[in-house]
């Protein structure tokens, strides 16, 4: 049976672990093997890449570092896109030569060129199939500075991994809570951690961003150089260049370790569950330390269980943000002192699955989240009688949003452009759904029947003046605009700082990813 703590955090944040390379076959020994293809691959992109010297970094099928990067993706559905090559770089000037020689290759249109960090993505924006994958995942290495407390992250790297080498010196940093999340995509989305409450987002723990522009440069992005394009990238996602080092501040870690797990509980709880969730949420302010993520999990032929995952940061047994929950009888408890990194890497991975998500936020009002429940019910009724229930994952997460996560929690740091000052002006609650299918045609019906009940909710919100604007990048759907939801003075400014940086236009229009400023309003 998989503990509470494994369903609370996996369910919110989940991955796929990469597969073990077994061999490595570049286009260097494939032309050794095929001598004809010494004429060329018959893909300008990837012949361009061999020119441009990276011959032993390019990938084709069946070479096994091609499936192993293809398999790695959490996705199902993106791990079908298969590129015509994939270049795995493991340098800065590898990535510069590589995105210098796929910029002046002739395109095959649009979106030729896709850009792969962690590979956590739920949606084809780090993977492509009509041209060449940038794989970062070789640039996974994570190296602290004792002098400087500062982590310098690869672009490649997840967080468990971080996690493990920071917490070698005592150390601790504002990421991910799921250790198979990718860095690079959570960081450039704004990035919401377990410590938020106390030290902000993790793209605010960002000191300086080595990035590769559309000519090739490589630079410096910090707040006493190319400050303009610091700020941007924390909240900015892929519109601006291919980051390939991350420097992290670092805090000294818990002396024994934070106090974190899950507890679960049966349907039947769910009013006391949604009112302890709003108790959590509204007295945040005073317990900044505290987080509760609450998930109702639908889960094959079974009936829907309540996750409640519960971490105190300083390590606290006894907070009394969650001493309700005392009162209510669970049917799984794994709680216990450990460090960050332990609590982030004991979830299992659970990718490999067709998924839809779609994310709003709205303030923290018991009838909102009724509404939400009701819609739920009626919900996992419906696509259960269409999709055969063995074959069916439904889960609704929610996670407290007070409104002081909109306030700087340091001095300094330059900013970022999520808007929240304008948006976040009382508590609210940030719901994302995620509906797990087996096949294409259940992925698009999950898909419609999912929009239309989001539809549903926001109009119910606005009806009820109970909407927060504000869409968080890393949970929506596709089909949502979540940079238009920082404001039509960030848009404005990260249009400007694109328009600068990337003259041409190559992070709009060439390359796939994330949600482009092109197509905001």
């Amino acid at each position: 049976m998989i503990s509470a703590l494994a369903i609370g955090i996996a369910l919110l944040f989940l991955g796929a672990r990469a597969s073990p390379v077994q061999s490595m076959v570049s286009t260097n020994s494939l032309l050794q093997s095929n001598p004809s293809l010494a004429l060329g691959t018959g893909y300008k992109s990837c012949d361009a890449l061999v020119a441009a010297g990276l011959e032993d970094a390019v990938f084709f099928p069946p070479d096994a570092e091609y499936e192993a990067s293809i398999t790695s993706y959490y996705s199902i559905a993106v791990q079908q896109l298969r590129p015509w090559c994939i270049v795995r770089p493991e340098t800065s000037d590898q990535v510069s030569r590589a995105l210098t020689a796929l910029v002046a290759s002739s395109p095959a249109g649009s979106w030729d060129i896709a850009v792969r960090g962690g590979g956590h993505s739920h949606f084809a924006s780090n993977n492509v199939a009509n041209g060449v994958t940038i794989d970062l995942s070789r640039m996974n290495s994570t190296v602290y500075n004792v002098v400087s407390q500062i982590a310098a992250i690869g672009p490649g790297s997840r967080w468990g991994s971080v996690y493990s080498e920071v917490e070698k010196y005592g150390r601790s940093l504002t990421g991910g809570r799921l250790g198979s999340v990718g860095v690079s995509g959570l960081v450039l989305g704004g990035g919401i951690s377990f410590h938020t409450g106390t030290r902000g987002f993790s793209c605010d723990a960002i000191r300086n961003f080595k990035v590769v522009l559309s000519n090739g440069s490589i630079v410096n992005a910090n707040e006493g150089e190319n400050a303009d394009l610091f700020k941007a990238l924390k909240g900015g996602s892929s519109n601006f260049g291919i980051v390939t080092r991350f420097d992290m501040e670092t805090f000294e870690a818990a002396p024994g370790g934070i106090y974190g797990g899950g507890l679960r509980y049966a349907y039947e709880h769910r009013i006391a569950i949604l009112n302890q969730l709003i108790r959590v949420t509204d007295m945040n302010h005073e317990h900044p330390e505290d987080a509760m993520p609450v998930a109702f999990i639908s889960s094959g032929l079974g009936p829907t269980t309540i996750s409640v995952t519960t971490v105190n940061t300083l390590g606290n047994e006894n907070s009394t943000s969650f001493a309700p929950l005392a009162a209510l009888p669970n049917i799984g408890d794994t709680r216990k002192r450990l460090s960050y990194g332990q609590l982030i890497t004991a979830a299992p991975d659970d990718g490999g699955e067709r998924t839809v998500w779609f994310s709003i936020c709205f303030q923290n009002k018991m009838e909102v989240l009724t509404k939400l429940m009701d819609l739920y019910d009626a919900f996992v009724e419906d696509l259960g009688q269409t999709i055969p229930r063995g074959n069916l994952t439904i889960q609704f997460i929610l996670q407290p949003f007070p409104k002081h996560y909109s306030q700087p929690k340091r001095a300094g740091g330059g900013g970022n452009v999520l808007g929240l000052e304008k948006t976040l002006t009382q508590n609210s609650v940030i719901w994302n759904a995620i509906v797990k299918v087996q096949t294409v045609e259940q992925e698009a019906l999950a898909r419609t029947r999912l929009a239309a009940l989001v539809a549903n909710l926001e109009a119910f919100a606005d009806l009820n003046d109970a909407s927060t604007p504000w869409r968080f990048l890393n949970y929506v759907n596709p089909a949502q605009d979540p940079i238009k939801s920082y404001g039509e003075e960030n848009v404005k400014f990260l249009k400007e700082v694109a328009a600068k940086y990337d003259p041409q236009g190559v992070f709009q229009t060439r390359v796939s990813g994330g949600f482009k400023l092109s197509r905001v309003s």
